[in-house]
């Protein structure tokens, strides 16, 4: 027999793929499931609200599931109420027999005579392949099948975007359902990469939009209230333009009783100087400056191309010759390229415009993220990449984030009894 983790046990009985004839007890006593029970993914027994005959009567209850009979002993369950309702014991081997708190005997059903070898060993082999994926070496005759592949993409995608309402909903809730600021927040957590989106995160909720607000027709001040709380402007400074950012900050940070982070909660080792978390903050600066109620825009705005045009930044004076503080560096246009606004998009306006679309009841929001994800290219990292190598393109930025939710969260923790992929290559005939 191969060895295979519990789950396996409650996808063959919630898909009831096993020998059904003649079921029995390991007392002999007949077994009719009316209904299996739903599955139950939190604490307490395997599947609730299940309607089974056994012999002459019917009961409703709860089934519980286990490897081995007695299992249920060492998981500590006879002392737990949760389980005084199981009215049936699902077991692979049976080798105890299981009491209840009254004392009387458990209804066992024993399942490995039932389950096709075959399932259990093509599930053993997915769980133990050393590949990058456990399907690997199936994978291009399942993607072959263009309806299945193509169904299962959008359902990942789905479940990327549902994913990150977690995050907008605990920003939401903290804002008091601002919708601008908990734009700006989640802008800010994205305007870095990935090494600085802790300290943007902090920056963004210790200086609140509405503060900024106040000086977004001054570029000078911004900049000196997002640099200066980003711990930047503590050092002695000789350059004019660093002095004037210094005293501005000063005088705003009284006013507002600003307490700044420290600049060394800030990376700059192994990127491009065009990412340097400087750069970011006066590109950050700058669009603050250029925008006025952000978020309502957004709404307003219907086409990709028109959305990516809100986020055209070009730094301009001081910037131009600098991508760290006092330290010059030759004269070159310094915009937000291309494809940081596209990822700004994906990361940050799709989720944005998902959640809004869920929390109002319109679905012409959830639709159009949908389609800016399907509008916009694939993004370039090393999961897409590497599914590149397997013939497996993403043609959108849809197909990119389904690509990284299957290969981060079924993939890697080998999920795959709820993989549509890993579904068909189990039953496969």
């Amino acid at each position: 027999m191969h060895q295979f983790p519990e789950v396996f046990l409650h996808y063959v009985w919630k898909l009831q793929l096993f020998d059904q004839t003649n079921l029995t007890t390991t007392k002999g006593i007949a077994i009719e499931l009316v209904q299996t029970g739903i599955h139950n993914h939190h604490a307490g027994p395997d599947f609730e609200n299940a309607r089974i005959r056994i012999g002459n009567t019917l009961w409703a209850g709860s089934v519980e599931m286990h490897k081995k009979s007695s299992d249920w002993y060492a998981h500590q369950h006879q002392h737990d109420a949760a389980y005084h309702k199981t009215i049936l014991h699902v077991v692979f081997e049976h080798d105890q027999e299981v009491l209840d708190p009254n004392g009387n005997e458990i209804p066992t059903l024993v399942l490995a005579d039932r389950i096709p070898i075959e399932y259990q060993k093509r599930y053993w082999q997915l769980l133990h392949n050393p590949y990058w994926i456990p399907c690997q070496a199936q994978l291009q005759k399942w993607t072959a099948d263009t309806m299945l592949w193509s169904l299962w993409l959008d359902r990942l995608a789905l479940e990327r975007l549902e994913r990150k309402t977690t995050l907008i909903e605990a920003e939401l809730e903290q804002t008091k359902n601002n919708w601008e600021e908990t734009c700006y927040r989640l802008l800010a957590r994205n305007f870095g990469v990935k090494q600085n989106t802790a300290p943007f995160e902090a920056l963004a909720k210790a200086l609140p939009l509405k503060v900024l607000a106040k000086h977004k027709t001054n570029l000078l001040q911004l900049e000196a209230l997002l640099l200066g709380q980003a711990g930047f402007l503590e050092q002695k400074a000789e350059e004019p333009y660093l002095l004037s950012l210094q005293k501005e900050y000063q005088y705003l940070q009284k006013k507002y009783q600003l307490t700044p982070l420290l600049a060394a909660s800030w990376k700059f080792g192994r990127m491009r100087p065009a990412a340097y978390p400087t750069m970011r903050l006066a590109q950050f600066a700058q669009l603050i400056h250029q925008s006025t109620h952000l978020f309502s825009k957004i709404l307003k705005t219907t086409t990709t191309k028109a959305l990516m045009q809100l986020f055209e930044i070009e730094l301009q004076g001081y910037w131009q010759t600098h991508y760290q503080l006092e330290e010059v560096s030759p004269k070159r246009k310094k915009t937000l390229g291309k494809g940081t606004i596209q990822l700004l998009l994906i990361n940050t306006i799709v989720p944005l415009l998902f959640v809004y679309g869920q929390y109002k009841g319109e679905e012409q929001y959830q639709e159009r993220a949908l389609q800016l994800l399907r509008d916009l290219p694939a993004e370039k990292n090393s999961i897409i990449n590497k599914w590149k190598d397997l013939g497996v393109n993403a043609t959108s930025a849809l197909d990119a984030q389904a690509l990284i939710q299957l290969k981060t969260t079924y993939c890697d923790s080998k999920k795959c009894l709820d993989c549509a992929i890993g579904n068909k290559i189990i039953q496969s005939k």
